[in-house]
């Protein structure tokens, strides 16, 4: 009796035993299925300012990955966002999504009416443009020195000192890059062929391009003064004014 009673609750338990592990399983897998429904999605953050017809490369974003809730509508799914280019210029930590990508290459903004034009910047004045992005309106100012004079019988005595002076030069011109720390990687069709202005002290390793007009550079070639160019956000968008006569050595 006690024989028989040993061997029903040794079958009993193995019956048991088997269907724990049944279940258990059951219960893992159903957990790994639910976890596996949970839609996520992965987006791309870009890691510096970059200006519209630019070409993204895999140092240029981030990617991260976020659980989408239940109910939410499914975003525009990008596999991949290196070689596409920019429709519009965009800020350090922005979300590159499909309206701001195309397969085309745009083409350029620059004609031959128009040139690239890198200004060195004095590192005192960064901060005026700091959060601009390409294709901003800008005003350029010019800071000189001017050799002070006496007159005497009509006629100009130059003794020696100097002063500075200020003079907004363009109103209204089109920024090109960010301001940059270092020289900019130019690309064969971007490389400029101007050479770098005679600049005042303290000036360190900032630049920025901007699009100026024949005309504008003739103005910026002719100066003979030492100086350096200042760059401020534009009052407002009107046509450009004819500027002072700056251009002759020594101010009158």
């Amino acid at each position: 009796m006690n024989q028989r009673l040993i061997v029903i609750v040794s079958i009993v338990l193995f019956l048991l035993g088997i269907l724990g592990i049944y279940f258990s399983g059951s219960g893992e897998s159903s957990s790994a299925a639910q976890e596996q429904e949970i839609p996520h999605i992965t987006y791309y953050i870009t890691k510096r300012v970059m200006a519209a017809g630019e070409q993204v490369t895999k140092d240029d974003y981030e990617e991260k990955e976020e659980e989408i809730k239940e109910g939410e509508p499914l975003p525009d799914k990008l596999e991949a966002v290196a070689g596409y280019y920019l429709t519009e210029s965009v800020d350090i930590g922005t979300k590159l999504v499909p309206a701001l990508l195309t397969k085309d290459k745009p083409l350029s903004t620059v004609n031959n009416q128009h040139f690239r034009f890198t200004v060195n910047l004095n590192k005192r004045y960064v901060n005026n443009i700091n959060g601009l992005l390409p294709g901003e309106r800008v005003d350029v100012y010019l800071r000189f020195e001017s050799p002070k004079r006496e007159h005497d019988n009509k006629s100009t005595i130059f003794r020696g000192g100097s002063v500075v002076k200020i003079v907004k030069l363009f109103r209204n011109k089109k920024l090109l890059t960010p301001a940059l720390k270092g020289k900019l990687p130019a690309s064969d069709s971007e490389k400029s062929s101007f050479a770098t202005s005679s600049l005042l002290d303290n000036n360190d390793e900032y630049s920025v391009d901007i699009e100026l007009s024949r005309a504008d550079l003739k103005k910026i070639y002719q100066i003979d003064n030492k100086y350096e160019i200042i760059i401020f956000p534009a009052d407002s968008i009107i046509p450009d004014k004819k500027s002072e006569n700056i251009i002759k050595k020594g101010s009158k």
